[in-house]
């Protein structure tokens, strides 16, 4: 049997004994050494990322059928791009009625084609 020192209260215990019998820290076990100080910090979790909501092909559609010329059916699927320039267009060429067919065609064909939102989730 020899005498060891006990990491957290430095006093004599047998290398034979579980715990410190003035401490009751466990004998053996080394005491945790602290990061360097020009190490990166450790968190206890890596950041969590949000999940993507999945958007109503239902709502899309519908917004495409009747608000499809200001692109609104767009910014609800968070192509915001394309909702500007049908914006734009029905905006600055509306009155000629050459703006109208335009993105109307445009929103007609893309109630028809698209079914991921922006994110590229596919809608429900």
């Amino acid at each position: 049997m020899a005498l060891v020192s006990c990491m957290e209260c430095g006093r004599e215990v047998s290398n034979k004994a579980a715990s410190c019998v003035g401490c009751g820290a466990p004998i053996g076990a080394t005491r945790p050494t602290p990061p360097p100080l020009h190490a990166a910090p450790v968190y206890a979790a890596p950041y969590a990322q949000p999940q993507p909501v999945a958007r109503a092909r239902v709502a899309y559609v519908l917004l495409g059928l009747f608000l499809g010329g200001l692109g609104i059916h767009n910014f609800y699927a968070g192509y915001h791009g394309r909702a500007v320039a049908q914006l734009v267009i029905t905006l600055l060429l509306g009155w000629l009625f050459i703006g109208l067919l335009i993105t109307g065609l445009w929103a007609l064909i893309e109630i028809i084609t698209v079914d991921t939102d922006a994110a590229g989730v596919r809608m429900v």
